[in-house]
């Protein structure tokens, strides 16, 4: 029965094709190159380097065990890192799971993304895997990007490639015109007709005697009445500037991540650097990190189980703002004094484990500390 309903609604095999650059006049961009592209570089190591750093919690021992050290080949930080930006660039990314026969986990093993393919021929869904055979949906590890599946991810790269492209055009063109040392297009004009034998000649000459940045600042001598005139180009000196602006924009819509991480103009409407965090974690990484935390669940651990990312560190307000939070916090009693000192990297100090409470709220007069008597403290400040 499932065989027939997943050959009724997925067309499989489903695997991962490493495409062949091509020649031609637009520069080629697929999985295995974007990362030539500096937005493209940026805002992919950007998401995955956050995720790899971030403190992960699994409320299963076994799982949790596994994610702080996935394998005697690599570290917890290179793992995270490079499944997160296998799955940004080709939209899917694996590891198989090794576990012993009573099924404890063992260890977690990177595979190469084009080294896997889903096979929905069979009974049930298969992974084909070069290094390891045929392998069950249980045992392999699998991150997926935004689908119409389910069951396999669409490579954000291959499906906005047409934008990717318009940004390595710019950057070849850039490229040119700073190998010709930053020189106009141009025309050469003669009064009179010229042969094409002699148009030939001219171009020649022109190129060897003032192409190329050795041949900057080099004076030109025409004769016989010709005359130079500059071709106008609408991607010259600023029009080249707004477009590559654009394709920065265009790589901050594919992965989500502001502008301003990505070298670009940060916004006057950027109220602060804890807005402009808050939106980037919201934005960009909150959905890979339940995509991650979905996974964790279903093939390491149980849906009963948790699984907690500590983003604290990317969402980091001004030291004012901290202080004034605290402040609230241990005044209104929902924090003590040595709560808010640790949230601040400081440690405890005798007598300050004790919630506060406000003047308006307390059984005395004066601010006093819940579970003890405040008939003795009465009127008697508390530091802070």
């Amino acid at each position: 029965m499932l065989r027939g309903l997943l050959q009724r609604m997925f067309v499989g095999p489903w695997s991962t094709t490493m495409m062949a650059e091509p020649s031609g006049p637009i520069p080629f961009v697929g999985p295995s190159t974007a990362l030539r592209h500096t937005p493209v570089y940026r805002a992919v190591t950007l998401i995955a380097g956050d995720i790899a750093r971030l403190e992960l919690k699994v409320s299963a021992s076994g799982a949790n065990s596994l994610m702080r050290s996935p394998s005697r080949y690599m570290s917890a930080f290179e793992f995270k890192r490079t499944m997160t930006l296998n799955v940004l660039l080709y939209g899917n990314s694996f590891a198989a799971i090794n576990r012993t026969r009573g099924g404890e986990l063992i260890e977690l093993l990177l595979l190469e993304p084009d080294a896997v393919s889903l096979d929905l021929t069979g009974p049930e869904p298969i992974y084909k895997t070069r290094p390891y055979g045929d392998l069950p949906l249980s045992d392999v590890f699998h991150l997926r990007a935004p689908n119409n599946t389910g069951l396999w991810g669409e490579s954000p790269v291959q499906l906005c490639r047409k934008s990717l492209q318009i940004a390595a055009a710019q950057e070849e063109m850039a490229l040119k015109a700073y190998t010709n040392a930053g020189n106009p297009k141009i025309a050469l004009i003669h009064p009179r007709a010229m042969t094409p034998e002699m148009m030939q000649k001219t171009e020649a000459y022109y190129m060897q005697r003032h192409g190329g940045s050795e041949n900057a600042g080099r004076p030109m001598v025409l004769a016989d009445g010709m005359r130079v005139e500059r071709i106008s180009s609408t991607l010259d000196d600023t029009g080249l500037e707004a477009a590559r602006k654009y394709s920065i924009g265009d790589v901050s819509r594919i992965f989500g991540v502001p502008t301003s991480y990505l070298s670009g103009d940060v916004a006057s409407s950027y109220g602060s650097i804890e807005w402009l965090s808050r939106m980037y974690v919201d934005g960009a990484l909150r959905a890979w990190l339940e995509c991650w935390g979905a996974e964790i669940l279903t093939k390491l651990a149980t849906p009963f189980d948790s699984v907690f990312w500590d983003t604290d560190d990317l969402i980091r307000p001004k030291m004012a703002e901290m202080y004034a939070a605290l402040r609230t916090g241990v005044e209104s009693g929902v924090i003590t004094r040595n709560e808010a000192r640790e949230e601040l990297g400081y440690g405890p100090l005798p007598g300050l484990d004790e919630p506060m409470v406000a003047l308006n709220m307390g059984t005395g007069g004066g601010q006093t500390n819940l579970g003890t008597d405040t008939s003795a403290q009465e009127g008697t400040p508390n530091d802070f």
